[in-house]
């Protein structure tokens, strides 16, 4: 009987214990199997249109491999969020995504480990015409201009897709527009300043002159919203700028954007005139560096 008293004392100190070990394993990082219970429910609760944002950014790739289902090509490489009129967050560790800040929370659910939240966007912008889909789908006349001189473009494929593996260029599709001096303007995915994926228009430059894409069936919209970029992973160190776009309605300039290697992927807006016509994009070298500029565009 005289251990009596110490045992009574230690049921405190082993509630104190199963409490710590309840801390612990809240606050511990989702396992494998976690993601792969979380992925069924998660690809029965998305919903097209609304794409996936996962907090922290870290988990995402361990997500996008248990269910790829939830993360369609065209909804990944999306070039920012601000189209979109609802998100899903599914986040851990009681983690929220930035770039959601601002976002109304809809509804909210518990699985696992996980807290999905449909959020609603203050202010969605919806996209009337995309040009990265036209150039894919061959709809945009491209040339090449110097001295006020066009030379075409032709558009063709090739037997297979050019990579250039680690640390080496972007991918070089099968199909393509090819220019003068093996030059090419064709749809391709670079990496973002976070390392995400971005879908755009490669434009690899001549020396001198200009590459010019000519849209001819954009529709009548408010603005025109744009971003450039290169390769971050490969131009993350150039800070002088390598590359100029214009943009041109009706013969008139709409604006210039500048875009260097250290800026990442950069948007930005054109007001539109009065008059619509066909777009002209314009894009020159402003240094001899200058690698596979990429750029997306969208009236909305």
């Amino acid at each position: 009987m005289r251990f009596l008293p110490l045992l009574l004392g230690l049921v405190p100190l082993v509630g104190l214990a199963e409490l710590g070990l309840h801390q612990f394993h809240a606050k511990r990082a989702p396992q494998q199997s976690d993601y792969a219970a979380l992925a069924p429910e998660l690809i029965k609760l998305k919903q097209t249109g609304v794409p996936v944002v996962v907090a922290p950014q870290w988990a995402e790739p361990l997500l996008r491999q248990a269910a790829p289902p939830a993360f369609p090509a065209a909804e990944l490489t999306r070039p920012d969020n601000t189209a979109f009129p609802a998100l899903l967050e599914v986040s851990l560790l009681g983690q929220s995504a930035p770039e959601l800040e601002g976002f109304k929370v809809v509804s909210s659910q518990t699985i696992g480990k996980f807290r999905l939240s449909w959020k609603r966007n203050p202010k969605p912008e919806p996209v009337l015409f995309d040009f990265v889909s036209a150039v894919d789908l061959g709809e945009v006349e491209v040339f090449t201009e110097l001295d006020g001189q066009r030379r075409p473009c032709s558009r063709g494929v090739r037997p297979r897709t050019a990579t250039g593996g680690l640390h080496g260029h972007v991918a070089y599709p099968r199909q393509r527009f090819e220019c003068s001096s093996n030059r090419l303007v064709a749809v391709t995915l670079i990496d973002d300043q976070a390392y995400r994926p971005r879908r755009c228009v490669l434009t690899q430059l001549p020396e001198s002159g200009s590459v010019v894409l000519r849209f001819n069936s954009v529709p009548v919209s408010k603005r025109l919203v744009g971003f450039t970029g290169f390769s971050y992973f490969l131009e993350r160190d150039v800070d002088n700028a390598q590359v100029e776009l214009s943009v041109s309605e009706v013969g008139q300039v709409l604006g210039q954007k500048r875009a260097a290697g250290a800026d990442g992927w950069s948007r930005f807006e054109l007001e539109r005139g009065a008059t619509p016509g066909s777009v002209e994009v314009s894009v020159r070298r402003l240094a001899s560096e200058s690698r596979d500029f990429c750029f997306a565009l969208e009236a909305r």
